[in-house]
């Protein structure tokens, strides 16, 4: 096992957050220029207007959709194509230093969210591009030409509201290249008020913020509500960060196949992390500034003959700053006593849900074990219940703490004492017999034999109790993760050289 350079470079920087502010989401480089003084004013800038969208047929396409036991994703968004770039749309100006500003109003009457799917997104160095609403209150950015993906397009953060201004800002001389392809009109999920509280998840649902999330502080930092587009429309599941036997920090985040069903999808997550509440009792309160987009598409085993499950590779690690965790798991042919789920119900803040017995192990939507074998019949959830948007979420094991399968779907809900179906990971593991079928290629990588890992902290090394220049503690914990970087066995003086 080992950690690579780039790792330990990591670690360092989470160790410094500690003494320096930490600056939130994705605008750690500043502010977008036109909240600053010296950019016109945004009344200055075109406006373009999205067609009506109706909402009443979407809400009876999701509920056609939606029927309990179907597999389907929850929609949040319409996607409505258009063609929008800095050429043949938008305001420029040039600001005091020389650097130039482009700005495009979008509104799409009625949203309570947009967000931006961008097919192009080639920017220069030290270009920089937000969306954000129109006062300021709402902003997602900057995203530099690091954030471009891998099919060389960007897709946005949502900003809450019915407009948002996009915002491109570019150094002297430079020249970037962009398109605007979809707007995604959200209808529901984002941006409910309290007056449509009835929208958002089922009263029974537990924060995990409550006392019952007590014993998993950990795996519910791994927990991500991610959103993705696939067709005309935009989705949401939940997923989470899973730990390898490299224990290297991999970016590795684990949901369901029939949320993220091809290729072409994964460059369109966009990744929410601690979207909680802050207090028990709370319904709303969540932070959606907390996110990063983009990832590359792994492996997958379809619910249709096999365990649905679908893992990508985020483009980068979630900020240090973001303090998350990558959830251990066991592929061991086992049943848990009790078992313990953590997702994002409706899409809504994050929510824990027990069951104080043993699964059973059944096929899909079935009753009768083994059956196929495939998933893990959950009779009935005894505390809180799982929702539309709570797909893929992993089902941990009470006793261990680890990954034992993920959310296929069911007919749980407030009100009943209806089953659910998680795949089961000992299926996710051998899949279909090749690597772009199962986890054991990417999750075992040096092919180890192991069935089962811990955790793993992203700050794990500085979370242990060494103090500061403890080098002794380091050569005898850590010897067995540092060597493949070029440290001899005891030898603690490179240590101390690199680790404060």
């Amino acid at each position: 096992m080992s950690i690579h350079v780039r790792n330990l470079v990591r670690c360092l920087a989470a160790a410094a957050l500690i003494i320096v502010p930490n600056i939130s989401a994705a605008g750690s480089a500043g502010l977008p220029p036109s909240l600053l003084p010296g950019a016109k004013s945004i009344e200055a800038v075109e406006r373009m207007v999205m067609p009506e969208v109706d909402v009443a047929s979407l809400l009876a396409e999701d509920a056609e959709r939606e029927i309990a036991g179907r597999p389907v994703p929850a929609r949040y968004a319409k996607s409505l194509p258009v063609v929008f770039t800095p050429t043949n749309s938008g305001t420029w100006e040039e600001l005091g230093d020389g650097s130039r500003l482009w700005r495009l109003r979008i509104a799409s009457p009625g949203a309570l969210s947009l967000s931006l799917g961008l097919k192009q997104f080639d920017l220069p160095t030290g270009a920089a591009f937000w969306v954000h609403d129109p006062d300021g209150v709402w902003v997602q950015g900057p995203y530099s030409a690091q954030n471009r993906n891998a099919l060389g397009g960007l897709w946005t953060a949502v900003v809450l509201g019915d407009e948002l201004v996009a915002e491109l800002h570019l150094p002297a001389g430079a020249e970037a290249n962009l398109g605007i392809d979809l707007v995604n009109h959200g209808y529901r999920f984002f941006g409910e008020s309290e007056a449509t509280a009835g929208a958002k998840r089922g009263a029974c649902n537990i924060n995990v913020i409550c006392p019952q999330g007590d014993p998993w502080r950990n795996q519910i930092r791994s927990v991500a509500r991610i959103t993705f587009t696939s067709g005309a429309g935009s989705f949401l599941c939940t997923a989470q960060l899973v730990n390898n036997t490299a224990e290297d920090n991999t970016p590795y985040l684990l949901t369901a196949q029939h949320c993220i069903d091809a290729p072409e999808v994964a460059p369109t997550i966009v990744a929410y992390w601690n979207y909680e509440t802050s207090a028990c009792d709370d319904f709303f309160g969540g932070s959606l500034s907390q996110n990063q987009s983009g990832a590359v598409f792994v492996a997958s085993y379809p619910l249709a003959g096999g365990s649905d499950f679908a893992l990508v590779e985020l483009d980068s690690e979630p900020d240090p700053s973001y303090n998350v965790y990558y959830s251990g798991w066991d592929a061991r042919d086992t049943i848990p006593v009790s078992t313990t789920a953590i997702h994002h119900p409706s899409g809504d803040e994050k929510s824990i849900s027990l069951d104080y017995d043993p699964p059973t192990i059944t096929s899909y939507l079935q009753d009768s074990s083994p059956g196929s074998g495939n998933h893990f019949r959950i009779e009935d959830w005894d505390e809180a219940t799982t929702e539309g948007g709570s797909s893929g979420g992993c089902l941990f094991d009470d006793a261990t703490g680890l990954c034992v399968g993920t959310l296929s779907g069911g007919y749980a809900a407030c009100g009943n004492d209806d089953p659910d179906w998680y795949g089961r990971f000992a299926r996710h593991w051998t899949g279909g017999g090749a690597s772009g079928s199962r986890l054991s290629d990417w999750l075992d990588p040096g092919n180890t034999g192991t069935l089962w890992v811990d955790g793993l902290d992203s700050s794990q090394v500085f979370s242990d109790g060494f103090e500061s220049g403890d080098t002794s503690a380091w050569s005898s914990t850590v010897r067995d993760h540092v060597f493949s970087d070029g440290f001899e066995s005891g030898d603690t003086s490179a240590w101390s050289n690199t680790v404060p």
